[in-house]
């Protein structure tokens, strides 16, 4: 099963490039949507990366060697959800930044641009408990980060928000890779 969860995921992360690619290619080209464009494949290259370091290399084999598979299973199905779920609020918001690059951010817009990243923290917060039985204090860091940034960026362009998003994602994934360098 930790497989399957795996491929859903990835099947999820997927379709967010495929949303940014199509928005991408409605349009005509301008150096802002281009911004927009690079953000959202940042973005979900960072998913990725965040994803897959560690928890997701080793879910199959913590799942086996737990004193309750079963329970973990079921667990991981719900995180998977949960992260989908982050994965699918990016999507919709790599497509309102690409339609709007230099417009002006709606409450809604930001908590898709921004809460997409943040519930896919939470989720992958919790994969991370269940594999470890820890949680790497980056991931909270970086959900305070994203809903700290929120009231501000609302003023902004929606393509800083996308902006912001992949800075604080980048900084997630280069504190897991120093810890696991370490």
């Amino acid at each position: 099963m930790a497989e399957r969860y795996q491929q859903f995921f990835l099947v999820a992360l997927g379709e967010t490039i495929l949303v940014a690619g199509l928005a991408y290619s409605h349009n005509p080209f301008s150096p802002p949507r281009t911004a927009a464009f690079a953000a959202a494949i940042v973005t979900s290259v960072l998913l990725w990366r965040i994803y897959v370091r560690r928890a997701g290399q080793i879910l199959g084999e913590a799942v086996t060697k737990a004193a309750h598979p079963a329970a973990i299973g079921r667990s991981a199905a719900d995180t998977h959800l949960v992260m989908v779920v982050g994965l699918v609020s990016t999507a919709i918001g790599y497509e309102l930044v690409l339609d709007h690059p230099l417009g002006h951010n709606h409450v809604t817009w930001i908590a898709m641009i921004l809460g997409g990243p943040a519930i896919f923290l939470a989720g992958r917060a919790r994969f991370e408990y269940e594999v470890f039985g820890r949680v790497s204090p980056s991931r909270w860091i970086a959900i305070l980060v994203l809903l700290f940034l929120a009231p501000f960026l609302l003023h902004l362009a929606p393509l800083l928000s996308a902006a912001a998003a992949a800075v604080v994602l980048l900084a997630v994934a280069v504190a897991d890779a120093r810890r696991a360098w370490g």
